[in-house]
């Protein structure tokens, strides 16, 4: 039986981060990711108690979404 295979772009937008591998990808501190993640302003994903991964698509909604540093508009 043949699998089936998603799409080179389908398959790099599923991308799950670390907070240090998102924060190093938006150029920002695991802090402010972590203030966002609690505000409701970004989407993470929880495992367990402590673990927590960002999925790259919810990271790339979260910068067009235009939330700024100090809540500034």
């Amino acid at each position: 039986m043949a699998t089936r295979k998603q799409p080179q772009a389908e398959a790099a937008n599923s991308a799950i981060l670390t907070k240090k591998e998102a924060a190093e990808f938006v150029r920002c501190t695991v802090r402010y990711l972590e203030r966002q993640i609690r505000a409701g302003r970004l989407r993470a994903l929880k495992p367990t108690g402590k673990l927590v991964r960002i999925r790259l698509k919810d990271l790339d909604a979260f910068l067009e979404s235009g939330s700024t540093i100090g809540g500034a508009a």
